[in-house]
């Protein structure tokens, strides 16, 4: 029998495995009391499948088959959790929060989600829940090639209604729970995921240095893989190497086998353990405790030459990470063009989502060739809202995924239409929010919001207790807004500087429909931002004449930036402190706007090209910037590019408010 792990501690997943150990039984059909077992099997330690292997027996004989289950995302409170459950096909397991027992209450629930989806059709590719992912596999109707989907989901419901027997096959824990097919797709976290797996990327680094057994004795080939700013490695490298080949020239001299080992296993050895350590004796012939004695002997001389091994390690991680970012950018760059197409389209339908992230998300196509060669699909809409309807806008689910949502997705609609007015806007920009988080993890492998999603579960908590105390959560919102928009631009600029060379060679075919939205809501936003600078001129009284004012106006921000350090400086002898400071507090943040603007002329320039292409930083920082002047209202005041050290700690007071079970935690 396989080697065994132990079962997971995750009690929907062992009851997953229960599920699908049931639906087994019946394929073979066999009664539910058959003798069974579910066999937890190690898996491979590049592979986050937990893996089972089901026993059962038939006729005195063990008959078996494999199956594999991993978590995607996390769920709590009113958010389902959702499973990847690979069994005869790639599956989606949706278990809710609250359990559902009633037949009836469960089609409506699959029809109202799947009344989103078929809003989406013709334009986004969808995998709504229903019954027939898993009827099929227990029924299969002859015609069902003939039907249409909706057709044939509708038959099955009616066959088990007819068959109330069957229902049992619905249910985990005697609760109805939701399967979706995707059986031909990929999930778009699995594709950003192999781009970036750290584990694929420490063994490329490792099989590099295994492999490169020419490199450290090859100056031209050493300079041609590293580069020749790295030539003087080769240099250390060689020293080290001649350190250890005088001592394992003594160490074989001990063991009396000086002349029956070849250089090229000696090279061996010490790149063995330069790559990973240890060097086992494997069929050697050597004596078993002169490994021991060779694995100090190398120890030692890397030890005592660490700075040059790390600088050579340090230069092998550079060439591999530029190897796998050259052979994946393209299919980053259209990755982020169907993101982009995707959100454009949303827009269109006037649906947000509220909780886009890989794991919601799928590939339609092969994603290896061009961008136009796929799309993007959608499998969760349990968290959408229609936002462009001529009725009211229905509330959805106050919830969200913390690395990809804002403090808008924990408030109600009449919190957000009392702060902002409009609220389509707000529900959309959520998703824009999202899909700034997933361009960055598209690039980078990394998650930019890291720092930031932290405030999410403190705004929670804190909203509520206020709303125990039945007190209004407007002041509430805005704080948390406030702290959350502060941290949220520092995390944001601090990313996009560590990671600007890798953003910035990522280009970005535009699509048109994104071309469209981003043109109309740039152009939108320079209006806003030049009413906001005629205002703050206007309202000022520092500058009192009518020259002064229209100078101000008119002055490039280059000449701010002058007026701003001449203040800095010094200024005008006689000027007061407090007169000082609140000139150069006004000069800052016009010198903000008058930046703010020309980015924008700049980007309205590039989209007014038929065919645009933007950098993943170009496109990152138009769009966040788009994104804060949409949650973040001018009178909360300014916000400032510095890094706050104490946002994380900052307390909400008495405003502080968490809705209880409304987020979802990853």
């Amino acid at each position: 029998m396989p080697e065994a792990t132990p079962i997971s501690e995750d009690s929907d997943i062992v009851s997953i495995a229960e599920f699908c150990m049931n639906l087994y039984k019946l394929q073979l059909e066999m009664p539910k009391s058959a003798l069974s077992e579910i066999v937890p099997i190690k898996p491979r330690s590049d592979n986050p499948d937990q893996v089972y292997e089901l026993h059962v027996e038939r006729e005195g004989n063990w008959v078996s088959r494999r199956m594999a289950i991993a978590t995607l995302g996390e769920g709590s409170g009113s958010k389902s959790r959702c499973f990847k459950v690979i069994y005869d096909n790639l599956l989606v397991v949706k278990i809710p929060p609250s359990p559902m027992t009633d037949f009836d209450e469960y089609v409506r629930s699959i029809r109202v989600e799947g009344s989103i989806a078929v809003k989406l059709a013709a334009s986004i590719e969808f995998v709504a829940p229903g019954v027939t992912a898993i009827l099929k596999k227990i029924c299969p109707f002859d015609d069902a090639a003939e039907l249409s989907p909706a057709r044939l989901e509708k038959r099955y419901v009616r066959w088990v209604q007819e068959n109330p027997d069957f229902q049992e096959y619905l249910k985990i824990n005697d609760a109805f729970v939701f399967f979706m097919d995707l059986s031909k797709n990929s999930f778009l976290s699995f594709i950003v995921g192999n781009m970036h797996d750290r584990r694929v990327f420490k063994r490329k680094i490792h099989d590099d240095i295994i492999e490169s057994r020419n490199l450290l004795w090859d100056i031209l080939e050493f300079e041609g893989k590293y580069g020749s700013e790295n030539l003087s490695i080769y240099f250390d490298m060689n020293k080290v190497y001649s350190d250890y080949e005088t001592r394992i020239r003594a160490l074989l001299k001990q063991y009396g086998t000086m002349f029956s080992v070849s250089p090229y296993e000696k090279q061996k050895w010490f790149l063995i353990y330069l790559a990973r350590k240890e060097v086992n004796p494997g069929e050697n012939t050597q004596p078993p405790d002169f490994f021991e004695e060779l694995n100090k002997l190398l120890r030692k001389t890397m030890k005592e030459n660490w700075s040059h091994v790390k600088a050579y390690k340090r230069a092998v991680r550079d060439y591999i990470r530029r190897s796998a970012f050259i052979q994946n950018r393209s299919r980053m760059a259209g990755i982020v063009t169907n993101i982009v197409r995707l959100l454009a389209s949303l827009r269109e339908r006037g649906v947000a989502i509220r909780d886009l992230k890989p794991d919601n998300l799928f590939i339609v196509g092969d994603s290896v060739r061009t961008a136009k060669d796929y799309s993007l699909g959608l499998i969760d809409f349990e968290t959408s809202v229609v936002f462009k309807t001529n009725s009211e806008i229905d509330q959805p689910m106050l919830a969200g995924t913390p690395s990809y949502s804002t403090p808008s997705h924990l408030f109600k609609n009449e919190v957000l239409r009392h702060v902002f007015g409009d609220l389509p806007p707000v529900l959309h920009f959520q998703d824009w929010h999202a899909v700034i988080a997933m361009i960055y993890n598209v690039a980078t492998g990394d998650r930019l919001f890291e720092d930031t999603k932290k405030l999410l579960p403190k705004i929670s908590r804190t909203a509520r207790k206020f709303t125990a105390k039945n007190q209004p959560l407007n002041d509430m919102f805005r704080k948390s807004s406030q702290i959350f928009w502060r941290s949220a631009l520092a995390e944001f600029r601090k990313k996009l500087g560590l990671n600007e060379d890798i953003l910035r060679a990522v280009e970005v075919d535009i699509p048109e429909n994104a071309r469209k939205m981003f043109l109309n809501d740039i152009l939108r936003d320079k209006k806003d931002i030049l009413e906001r600078i005629r205002r703050k001129v206007a309202s000022q009284t520092i500058f009192g004449s009518s020259d002064s004012r229209k100078n101000l106006l008119r002055s490039s921000p280059e000449k701010i930036i002058q007026y701003r350090i001449k203040w800095e400086k010094g200024g005008i002898s006689g000027t007061s402190p407090e007169l000082r400071e609140k000139i150069m507090k006004f000069l800052r943040e016009l010198e903000y706007l008058k930046l703010m603007l020309g980015k924008q002329e700049q980007t309205i320039k590039i989209l007014g090209f038929s065919h645009p292409r933007m950098s993943a930083y170009e496109l990152l920082e138009f769009m966040f910037d788009i994104v804060l002047h949409t949650m973040y209202r001018e009178d909360w005041g300014y916000l400032s590019y510095a890094q706050d050290e104490d946002i994380q700690n900052e307390e909400f007071g008495d405003t502080t408010i968490v809705y209880e079970d409304t987020i979802s935690f990853e």
